[in-house]
């Protein structure tokens, strides 16, 4: 992470704006912004400093204690008779805390400069082991690196080295070496400035200084996985990666996350086609270059030996492996036979274009608009009532923007497992940015890693009065408004409705302090304030009130664009846009035949009124609420399964066809916040597999049907042509950083 950001956040020479002030640094004279610290402004003129405890992420509470950073400083000053000179500061200075001001003058190359780091090294080098050989850091070690660059030929030290057991395992994936810790408080300052577990820091004193966690428990953090990629060192390693595989034997392609609806840029880092590991990846817009646990070590499914590789057509109740051409001729018999009356379900973890294809199939090819990829308990309101209202299908804001809000009101979910990335964004606009958090929700987790630790306000309601609640806070606002909220002629109904909601009332039914309505209250009062929305309301029966009652707060505050209902899987969000629902072609434009839900189809299904389903990688059997409708529609229907392991949902399938993953192909995902990304082929594809938007075009053609596809960049093309939302949107305009749809 930190040892590639040089190539990733090249600094501009050409800054420009109000607050700018002139240095040199090494005699090349540059316009940096008044305070940048010298490592980041050195950067604007082409000089890179040497560091190991800077991160421009981190606080610089135990920063410079490395002293690798050195540099020699001259400020302007004035003689007693008025002359300005350039003077020098009598000690070197470190870089990473020392900011920028108008006239300094910095040198990085002397040979005062160059004996402090050759001293430093040495210092660090005394008890580091010579581990390099078998060391995973070794061959992208910024120690390694600095050692060559700045560091002395042989070492004078000859006395016995400290030891510590090594391979600690410090957590279920990291370990932990401590004789190769630096105490460069990387890690520590992680858990304390960006996760919030703060479990990690040092212990001891002097040369017995050590990183632990209390008492040696478990380093149990949903981001642990990024202490890895801060360690300049190999102190801190993958225990999933560790001895597999050496960086210069492994390939590195780019990609995005499958793991949640977030879209985290990564780095897959391949060999022999067998994904070795996930780093994580730099976009200022959406993950910054941090990653949650479950993308960085999730992605085992990739390598796993239960990888379907070809065809399987069940015969006597047992899975029979066949070629493409039997395959696709039983399918092709099935779906003519059904005569157009087949269900589609699932398509969340697909990319857009698998999607594309998928609902072009079903409504071109077998005329039928039974298409679901929603399939939670009350998955067909979702959609309904921010785009009726507002103009938006599920989050107002882009994750970036949840850095600027004043307030930040999460309602009904446990953030750090629903959406980590969020959880991370909302963490530093109240870390670093000031803003009040207020965390409601029926429960609170006994995870370290969660937003009631820092919220202002901390509402654990009764369950099933979210209503109440919501009305309570809108009556403060309004009826009683303590907070001087102009009241507006649009506000009169709204009053009316929460004027039912006096504070005692409401205390009463959530069994909630007034004292903690009231403070709720004034905090939403100011703006911007933005609402996100977790499952604990999403899989409530009374969600449309519920977000009726949060709509009327947003209109009274004046955030209505701020409200968030974030989907949960990869690509859910583009699964909506792409029309894989019954009653929304792409684009969400109305069908003028709505087909079925995902409810509907299985109530069919097990009825016998729909005598096939096609299950494009949902769990249905894992995670489908009503578990026995689910075993009865599968039992029933002729099932056929995209998957790419044999899951429990598979176990039932007639046909089951193996997919590529998304280490395997080209595409594109869309994330939470609408914003289209790339992902792009890292190997081959294992066995006899195939993506899915190729199986959907050979079995078109199998019935008669040619689409014009033979790469997912024709497709992608395809949908920038006819999906108005993606105008625009192609394999090059995409970049890295990906666009944002706009309803």
């Amino acid at each position: 992470m930190s040892d590639h950001r040089l190539t990733q956040t090249e600094a501009s020479l050409n800054v420009t704006g109000a607050d700018l002030v002139n240095i040199k640094v090494n005699g090349i004279a540059v316009k940096v912004p008044k305070g940048e610290n010298v490592i980041e402004a050195a950067k604007r003129a082409g000089v890179d400093i040497p560091y190991f405890c800077y991160h421009p992420r981190l606080s610089k509470g135990d920063a410079a204690n490395c002293r690798m950073c050195l540099v020699e400083v001259a400020m302007p000053r004035k003689n007693p008779d008025g002359t300005e000179v350039i003077a020098k500061m009598p000690k070197p200075q470190t870089g990473c805390t020392l900011p920028a001001a108008e006239g300094m003058e910095i040198q990085t190359e002397t040979p005062a400069i160059a004996r402090d780091r050759k001293g430093v090294l040495e210092f660090l080098l005394i008890n580091h082991p010579l581990d390099c050989p078998v060391c995973d850091r070794g061959g992208e070690c910024p120690l390694q690196n600095n050692t060559l660059f700045y560091g002395p030929e042989t070492s004078r030290y000859i006395e016995e080295k400290r030891h510590f057991p090594k391979a600690y395992p410090l957590s279920e994936q990291v370990v932990f070496d401590r004789e190769r810790c630096i105490h460069c408080a990387r890690c520590t300052r992680f858990t304390e400035d960006i996760s919030g577990d703060a479990q990690l820091g040092f212990l001891k004193r002097g040369a017995d200084l050590e990183v632990g966690t209390y008492a040696q428990t478990s380093f149990k953090s949903k981001f642990s996985g990024n202490v890895i990629e801060l360690c300049p060192v190999g102190a801190l390693l993958s225990r999933t990666y560790r001895f597999k595989a050496r960086p210069w034997d492994l390939h590195t392609q780019k990609s995005i996350c499958s793991q949640c609806s977030n879209g985290c840029n990564i780095k897959v880092d391949y060999r022999l086609n067998s994904l070795q590991r996930i780093n994580a990846r730099l976009n200022e817009e959406v993950n910054e270059e941090w990653t949650c646990d479950r993308g960085k070590f999730g992605h085992e499914y990739v390598n796993s030996p239960n990888r379907l590789t070809k065809p399987l057509i069940k015969k006597d109740g047992e899975f029979v492996p066949v070629e493409w051409s039997e395959a696709y001729r039983l399918l092709a018999a099935k779906l003519k036979e059904a005569n157009g009356n087949v269900g589609g379900i699932g398509g969340y973890r697909n990319t857009n274009e698998d999607l594309f294809v998928f609902q072009k199939f079903f409504r071109e090819v077998l005329k039928s608009n039974h298409l679901d990829s929603r399939i939670g308990r009350y998955g067909d309101s979702i959609t309904k009532p921010l785009f009726e209202r507002f103009g938006y299908y599920t989050m107002g804001n882009a994750i970036s923007e949840l850095e600027t809000m004043k307030t930040i009101f999460v309602l009904g979910a446990s953030l750090a497992d629903e959406q980590p990335i969020l959880f991370l964004r909302v963490r530093k606009a109240w870390r670093f940015k000031g803003a009040s958090v207020i965390h409601a929700n029926t429960f609170d987790t006994v995870d370290t890693t969660k937003v009631s630790d820092f919220a202002a306000a901390n509402l654990i309601y009764k369950p099933g009065t979210e209503i109440t609640l919501l009305y309570g806070l809108l009556n403060l606002l309004l009826v009683d408004n303590t907070n001087s909220i102009e009241i507006t002629p649009q506000m009169t109904s709204l009053m009316k409705a929460a004027g039912e909601y006096p504070l005692e009332k409401v205390a009463e039914i959530t069994g909630l302090d007034p004292k903690e309505i009231l403070k709720t209250a004034k905090l939403m009062a100011t703006s911007p304030t933005a609402f996100i929305v977790g499952d604990t309301v999403t899989e409530s029966p009374d969600y449309l009130a519920i977000m009726q009652a949060l709509g009327d707060i947003a209109v009274a505050t004046g955030n209505e664009k701020n409200i968030n209902v974030p989907v949960r899987e990869v690509n859910s969000q583009g699964a909506l846009e792409l029309g894989i629902l019954p009653d929304f072609a792409p684009g969400f434009v109305s069908v003028s035949d709505p087909g079925a839900n995902t409810h509907q189809m299985l109530t069919s299904a097990a009825n016998g009124t729909l005598p096939m389903l096609w299950v494009l990688g949902a769990k249905l059997a894992e995670k489908y609420p009503d578990r026995e409708l689910v075993q009865a529609a599968l039992s029933t229907a002729f099932v056929v399964v995209s998957e790419l392991e044999m899951t429990e949902t598979a176990q039932y399938a007639d046909l089951i066809l193996p997919a590529a993953s998304f280490a395997e192909k080209d595409g594109t995902f869309t994330n939470c916040e609408g914003r289209v990304q790339r992902i792009y082929k890292a190997f081959d594809i294992l066995g006899d597999v195939k993506p899915d938007w190729l199986i959907f075009t050979e079995i078109a053609s199998q019935m008669g049907t040619n689409f014009p596809y033979f790469s997912a960049r024709d497709i992608t093309l395809d949908l920038s042509k006819s999906v108005p939302s993606f105008t625009g949107i192609t394999p090059k305009s995409l970049g890295d950083s990906g666009i944002r749809l706009r309803n």
